[in-house]
C-alpha cells in the first residue's frame, strides 16, 4: 500500500540543514581571525631558511611556500570550523559548543606556539611537546566538534591530521640533531 519512505539523508541534504543551523558570517569572520593570528606568528618569526639551515632539516622539510600555504588553509578551515559551532543556534549543545569553543582558542594558542619554537629559536624538543599537547588537544576539541556539529567536527579530524604531520615533522627534526 505505502512505500516506506528511506530514511537515508543524501550529502546535499545533511549539508544544507547544517549550514541553515549556523551563522555563516560568524563563521568566516573566525575562520578570517584564525589565518590573521596566523600570518601575524609567522610575519613576527620571518622567513625560516636561516634556522633550516642551522638544524640541517632544509631536505626534511617541505618548501617553505607549501608548508605556509597548508598551515594557512589548517588555521582558515579550523577557525571555519570553531565559527560554525559558536554559531550554532539550537540550545540544545550550548553548554557543549562553549566548551568546544574554549578548547579550540586553547589548542590554536598551543598550535601558533609550534613555528616560534622551530624556526624562530630552534627549541626543537619543546616543539616536539608542544605538537604532542597542541594534538592532544585537537582531538579533545573534535570530539566536542562532534557533539555540536558532524560537519565541524570532520573538518577538524583533518586539521587533527595536520597536527599529526607536524608532530612527525617534529620529530624528524628531533632525530636530525
Amino acid at each position: 500500500m505505502f512505500g516506506k519512505r528511506s530514511l537515508k539523508m543524501t550529502a546535499r541534504a545533511w549539508l544544507s540543514q547544517e549550514t541553515a543551523q549556523t551563522s555563516l558570517i560568524l563563521t568566516l569572520v573566525v575562520g578570517v581571525l584564525t589565518l590573521l593570528c596566523y600570518l601575524f606568528v609567522r610575519f613576527l618569526c620571518g622567513a625560516p631558511y636561516r634556522m633550516m639551515l642551522e638544524l640541517g632539516v632544509s631536505d626534511v622539510i617541505p618548501p617553505v611556500w607549501l608548508f605556509t600555504l597548508l598551515q594557512a588553509v589548517a588555521f582558515f578551515t579550523a577557525g571555519c570550523a570553531a565559527g560554525f559551532v559558536l554559531g550554532f543556534r539550537p540550545v540544545c549543545c550550548l553548554a557543549e559548543k562553549y566548551k568546544g569553543g574554549m578548547l579550540f582558542v586553547l589548542t590554536a594558542a598551543v598550535e601558533l606556539c609550534w613555528y616560534p619554537l622551530v624556526f624562530g629559536g630552534g627549541l626543537v624538543v619543546v616543539a616536539l611537546l608542544q605538537s604532542a599537547l597542541a594534538l592532544a588537544l585537537a582531538i579533545f576539541t573534535t570530539v566536542s566538534f562532534f557533539r555540536v556539529s558532524r560537519l565541524a567536527g570532520w573538518i577538524l579530524v583533518l586539521h587533527s591530521v595536520w597536527l599529526l604531520y607536524l608532530l612527525i615533522l617534529s620529530f624528524r627534526i628531533f632525530l636530525r640533531n
